[in-house]
């Protein structure tokens, strides 16, 4: 795993605790637990931060970190983690999201017309957000489990294959 790179990144995090907006985090930041790079802080942020991803709600990146703090994970790759689901791929996310949730509700899917105007949308909320957040749990958790495990999986096979390379050079 990068982890010098991720060394890097959490030392200029720490270094910035000077800046007027990070007065008030002055005693988290000086937490090492929140900028540790070992392979549970890692994989558990980047879980929450998958997860936090996919959920319909505003906010992703503090949602992300508040998370972080009480899981006592690494801040800045859980909040990096929760742009997975960038702005561009939120639209059909949610679309899955829902038709998944209405098909485990047995719900018939709405249709969407041509244009969706803001009144329609607000309209529509009612009916849909049952199926949405269903959805959303679902898938949320879903992927926070695949990366959760496939990370930590890449993890033990990186540090097994670095461990082997080491030992091959110290043989000769």
């Amino acid at each position: 795993m990068p982890r010098k790179f991720l060394r890097r990144i959490s030392r200029q995090y720490r270094q910035n605790e000077q800046a007027w907006y990070l007065r008030p985090f002055r005693r988290l930041l000086r937490q090492p637990m929140y900028f540790a790079v070992n392979r549970r802080s890692i994989t558990g942020a980047l879980a929450i931060g998958a997860f936090i991803s996919m959920l319909p709600v505003p906010g992703h990146t503090p949602l992300a970190v508040v998370l972080a703090l009480l899981a006592g994970v690494n801040l800045g790759v859980a909040a990096l983690a929760a742009w997975l689901n960038s702005p561009l791929t939120l639209i059909p996310v949610f679309y899955f999201e829902y038709r998944l949730g209405a098909w485990l509700l047995g719900m018939p899917p709405q249709e969407w017309p041509d244009t969706v105007s803001w009144n329609w949308l607000q309209a529509q909320m009612e009916l849909m957000w049952r199926p949405l957040f269903l959805g959303a749990l679902i898938a949320a958790t879903l992927t926070a489990a695949v990366i959760y495990f496939g990370s930590n999986a890449l993890w033990r096979w990186s540090s097994a294959r670095r461990l082997r390379r080491r030992q091959a050079r110290q043989r000769g």
